[in-house]
């Protein structure tokens, strides 16, 4: 039995000595080792490079068919100025546009921006399109701004927890000298970081 132990330590020792070499090495390196004692272990390094990303979605024409009202009974009002809601849009904020930004940098401070290309007509203006952040109360309650040629500042943020939604509300202004017709003006929204 105990030369069965004696035995047993031989091999293990011997089995332990075999792999006793390890031989170690980095990128490019090529290794030669002799086996069955060495140990060949070769590594690497992997990087992984994510550049600051902003992003922008709008997803919406928005149209205002007075048409509809007539129907309704709404339009022409009573009195004026009177407003009214989108009749059609294109996302599924069913009073305006949706509006989504991303930024993945917790140093980095983005700025959404909207403004017009320009008057629908000679009668009506685009100031008589207002918005409003999504869910705001109808005017002439709550904090609505009219539209302009100029970028006007709408929100501002930094790192975003994925797409983050900043909804916008519209609504029309019908003056008394409005004019028939169907009538189109572009809105831009621009996103920026810095």
């Amino acid at each position: 039995m105990r030369r069965l132990w004696v035995l047993l330590i031989i091999i293990i020792g011997w089995s332990v000595a075999l792999r006793a070499n390890e031989i170690y090495g980095g990128p490019g390196d090529r290794l030669v080792g002799i086996a069955p004692q060495d140990t060949l272990v070769d590594t690497l390094i992997v990087t992984i490079q994510i550049p600051t990303v902003i992003g922008l979605y709008v997803n919406g024409d928005v149209t205002f068919d007075l048409g509809q009202y007539v129907s309704g009974g709404t339009y022409p009002p009573p009195s004026f100025p009177a407003y009214y809601a989108p009749t059609s849009v294109s996302g599924s904020n069913a009073d305006g546009v949706d509006i989504q930004v991303f930024c993945n940098s917790p140093t980095s401070t983005w700025t959404l921006e909207t403004w017009g290309s320009g008057d629908f007509s000679t009668t009506v203006t685009l100031d008589q399109l207002i918005y409003a952040d999504d869910g705001t109360p109808d005017p002439p309650a709550g904090t609505w701004t009219s539209f302009t040629t100029t970028p006007t500042t709408i929100a501002t943020g930094s790192k975003t927890s994925g797409w983050q939604s900043v909804n916008q509300d519209y609504r029309f202004r019908a003056e008394a000298d409005d004019e028939p017709g169907t009538l189109q003006t572009t809105i831009y929204y621009r996103l920026f970081a810095n």
